[in-house]
């Protein structure tokens, strides 16, 4: 379908053209960062503001703000091309996604569409990614990718709203290190608490479960378990501390940094 004089018929999705976009509280740059939109990451787009996009991320209902030129509207006639969930991602922490015309530099979780390993297919274009790759035809609810993709995160600084390698958040880690095995979580810690099933003790743990800690009584953070009295968590930035039945240990400052509230088994991971 064509709009009056020839133009393309636009739907109200847009794909995320920048390594990472940010997605504000209001319209306006100076706004609070409630998230990110990684390369590839699609929204839906619910108004428009001069220039601005009222946008719900497709992956967790999240609402905010995003700049319209960090994003490319699809046309109705190429929705199909873009109706499913990327089944690939980018696993290099930084990597270049190459055409004749374009290079575009994108962070390890970025989605890939239509990849065969190295050709990508977005709505617009045809594009080379000659980075490492996981793709859930392997990756699926698996242990040993789930702790792999965790530990490329490891030392990336700590920012409220932080979905990427260059800043994240404790509940953006585990979205994205779990969107990267095969399933979408919610954004906050609070609502990742209220999925899966109680672990009831900790040492009933499995790699791959959630641990959620609070504070005054409010669950306030969440991390990874990826081994034996091992978790992956945000404390300023990423890192791997001991998890007791208490909560997250410091061995180089001998005191405990969160309290334990519950752990809980999102998925089956083998």
């Amino acid at each position: 379908m064509t709009r009056k004089g020839g133009r393309p018929k636009l739907s109200n999705i847009a794909v995320c053209t920048v390594s990472i976009a940010a997605v504000r509280q209001t319209a306006d740059h100076k706004s609070c960062m409630v998230s990110q939109v990684l390369f590839g990451e699609q929204i839906e787009i619910l108004s428009k503001k001069k220039s601005w996009y009222k946008i719900k991320c497709s992956w967790d209902g999240t609402i905010g703000w995003v700049d319209p030129r960090q994003f490319r509207v699809i046309r109705e006639k190429e929705l199909t091309k873009h109706s499913k969930e990327s089944r690939a991602f980018a696993l290099d922490h930084l990597a270049g996604l190459n055409s004749e015309k374009a290079t575009f530099p994108i962070c390890i979780g970025s989605n890939l569409y239509d990849c065969d390993g190295i050709n990508v297919r977005l709505a617009f274009g045809l594009y080379q990614y000659h980075g490492q790759i996981v793709h859930l035809d392997q990756s699926q609810n698996s242990q040993k990718l789930l702790i792999n993709i965790a530990k490329r995160y490891l030392h990336s600084p700590f920012l409220y709203g932080g979905r990427s390698i260059l800043g994240v958040d404790g509940e953006g880690l585990v979205q994205v290190i779990y969107k990267m095995i095969g399933l979408n979580l919610p954004r906050t810690a609070l609502e990742q608490s209220r999925i899966g099933a109680d672990v009831g003790f900790h040492s009933q743990a499995q790699i791959g479960d959630l641990a959620f800690f609070d504070q005054g009584g409010l669950i306030n953070k969440v991390g990874i378990i990826i081994g034996e009295s091992q978790i992956v968590h945000v404390h300023g930035r990423v890192r791997i501390d001991v998890l007791d039945q208490q909560g997250i240990f410091d061995m180089h400052t001998k005191r405990y940094l969160s309290t334990l509230r519950s752990i809980r088994r999102v998925a089956e991971l083998t």
